[in-house]
């Protein structure tokens, strides 16, 4: 088998110049891509802490709260509350918010509620600080807002918070 002498030689090919083609989904997705690193770098999508405080005439209420965590992470969340008037207070409740609660799981509290979410303190002396310690589990990804209520008889004290849970 001998090459043909008569055939001829395929053409060459047509000279092209390269370029990329985009969507404009990828015009904002490569960006994006790019950008997550260095805001993971920059501690964004990390877990953070807040601290809030709110007074009124006999109580003081220090709430410490993950701000953001990560799903199916567990999480404290810590409630100390102050006797600042000059008597004895008999029961001082604090309420956790249902709607912020339930959207954690395996929550426990302790000291442990007497009712759904309301811890109540008897005998807060002048002066004396309580804990109330929670443990939160993230079951539900997004943004959960809610608010912390401290009540002795004649007085209120109200906490918003607010805590983001990653996917």
């Amino acid at each position: 088998m001998c090459p043909d002498p008569d055939a001829t030689a395929p053409p060459e090919p047509p000279v092209v110049t390269p370029h990329f083609a985009f969507t404009r989904k990828q015009y904002i997705g490569i960006p994006l891509l790019a950008v997550i690193p260095v805001l993971t770098l920059l501690g964004v999508f990390g877990e953070k802490r807040e601290t809030a405080r709110a007074t009124s005439r006999a109580l003081e209420m220090r709430v410490e709260y993950p701000s953001r965590f990560r799903y199916r992470q567990v999480e404290a969340l810590d409630i100390a509350i102050t006797n600042v008037s000059v008597r004895t207070l008999d029961t001082v409740t604090v309420s956790l918010d249902t709607a912020y609660i339930t959207r954690f799981s395996g929550v426990r509290i302790s000291p442990e509620p007497q009712q759904n979410f309301v811890v109540a303190l008897s005998s807060v002396k002048p002066r004396e600080t309580r804990l109330i310690h929670a443990e939160l589990w993230g079951e539900r990804y997004g943004s959960h807002r809610g608010e912390i209520v401290g009540a002795a008889s004649t007085d209120t004290v109200r906490q918003q918070i607010e805590t983001f849970v990653f996917p």
